[in-house]
C-alpha cells in the first residue's frame, strides 16, 4: 500500500514538481497552495507525510508542523525552502520537522527526505 502524502505549497510550478516527484511512488491525497488549506486537509485526510513550503499564506510551514504536534493524527513533515541557512533548518526541527529539502535539491533529495522522515527518521540537504 502506497504511503499518503499531502502537498503543500504556494507557488504552483513547485506543488507540480513536488507532484511529478512523488505521485509514481506515493498516493498524493491533496495538493494546496495555502497552509491553513493544508491544515484542514490533513485534519480530515490523514496522511502519512506532509511535504510544506516554508513560507505559505494563512499558515506557513513551521507554524503548520507546530500545529500538527497537538493533533491526535500527526503526519511526519518534511520542509521544503529555498532557504538554507542553518537558522531555517533548525526553526524546522525544532517545529518537529523530520524533513528540511532545499528546492534547490528537490530532484536529488525529496524522495529519500519522504522516505525517511515516513520511517521516522531525520534528512537535511547537504549543500
Amino acid at each position: 500500500m502506497k504511503l499518503r502524502i499531502v502537498i503543500a505549497d504556494d507557488n504552483l510550478a513547485f506543488l507540480q514538481q513536488f507532484a511529478s516527484l512523488l505521485q509514481n511512488e506515493f498516493d498524493i491525497v491533496a495538493a494546496l497552495t495555502d497552509g491553513g488549506l493544508a491544515l484542514e486537509a490533513i485534519r480530515s485526510l490523514r496522511p502519512d507525510v506532509a511535504v510544506l513550503d516554508l513560507k505559505m499564506p494563512a499558515l506557513d510551514g513551521i507554524q503548520l508542523t507546530k500545529r500538527l504536534k497537538r493533533e491526535s493524527h500527526r503526519p511526519a513533515v518534511v520542509i521544503c525552502s529555498v532557504e538554507n541557512d542553518q537558522e531555517f533548518v533548525e526553526a524546522a526541527q525544532h517545529a518537529g520537522a523530520l524533513g528540511y529539502v532545499f528546492k534547490a535539491f528537490i530532484m536529488r533529495d525529496l524522495l529519500d527526505a519522504v522516505r525517511l522522515a515516513a520511517q521516522g527518521r531525520s534528512f537535511v540537504s547537504l549543500r
